[in-house]
């Protein structure tokens, strides 16, 4: 097991994978978010729903989700997170958690998902809009994507280095570098970072939320709640230039 990077993980012998952290990853607002968005599309009743977690790092959301009851199916590429992986897998003793040391891209080989959860991975891809109408392809009932867009008034308040305004895949957004690295064992020591591609491509929000109602979902939407304090972080110029949001996409069956 390596060290802890990113999720603060409480396990039943009341021991936490980042002890320096005052705040557990079952408290932050974009995990509560998902559990809401999970809740009110089962009625509460989301046990033995089958969700994946893609680029799931070190598995605490996916722990989360079989918290709540459901078979949860976490996907990450990287050694030394998967490692991490199966330590939660380990000490949380729970037989609807498990992973999977692969690469996204080959989502299909699992099989079909109830709900697919993609946090902090879109905007590490070069083609988002294909990913997301495979998703649309491997999700019956939902998807929940946690992912930076690309802005178009606040670009020069970005905290990022982006291009200008291109098109790719037909839609409007700018590019992103990401590394010029080719060697496996440097890219696996990038845990925050492409695997392969060495750009990627982050759509505009419209185009995001567009490429969601193309893959399928009829009820698409931005969920806000994962902020927090709505209001202030909101408004929060922080906040804004790191353009980053949640958006749902879901099955109404309407």
């Amino acid at each position: 097991m390596s060290a802890f990077t990113a999720h603060n993980i409480r396990f039943p012998d009341g021991s936490v994978t980042m002890p320096e952290l005052d705040h557990l990853l079952a408290d932050v607002p974009w995990c509560g978010g998902a559990k809401r968005v999970l809740n009110m599309l089962y009625r509460g009743a989301p046990q033995g729903k089958r969700i994946a977690d893609l680029g799931c790092l070190e598995g605490g959301y996916a722990l989360e989700f079989a918290r709540m009851g459901m078979d949860a199916f976490g996907i990450e590429v990287r050694e030394s997170n998967y490692v991490n992986c199966l330590e939660v897998k380990r000490r949380a003793g729970l037989a609807n958690l498990d992973f999977a040391k692969d690469d996204v891209l080959n989502l299909p080989k699992y099989g079909m998902f109830d709900v697919i959860f993609c946090c902090g991975l879109l905007y590490h891809l070069d083609n988002p809009r294909a990913f997301v109408r495979m998703l649309g392809e491997h999700a019956r009932d939902a998807v929940i994507i946690n992912t930076h867009y690309a802005p178009w008034d606040w670009y020069p308040k970005s905290v990022f280095t982006l291009s200008g305004i291109e098109q790719h895949e037909g839609h409007p957004g700018r590019w992103y570098f990401e590394h010029d690295l080719t060697d496996p064992e440097a890219l696996e020591k990038l845990k925050w970072a492409s695997w392969e591609n060495k750009r990627s491509y982050w759509p505009m929000k419209e185009a995001l939320l567009q490429s969601i109602a193309e893959a399928g979902f009829d009820l698409v939407f931005e969920q806000f709640d994962t902020l927090g304090d709505i209001l202030g972080n909101g408004t929060n110029e922080q906040t804004m230039a790191n353009h980053r949001g949640v958006f749902v996409g879901i099955r109404t069956g309407s």
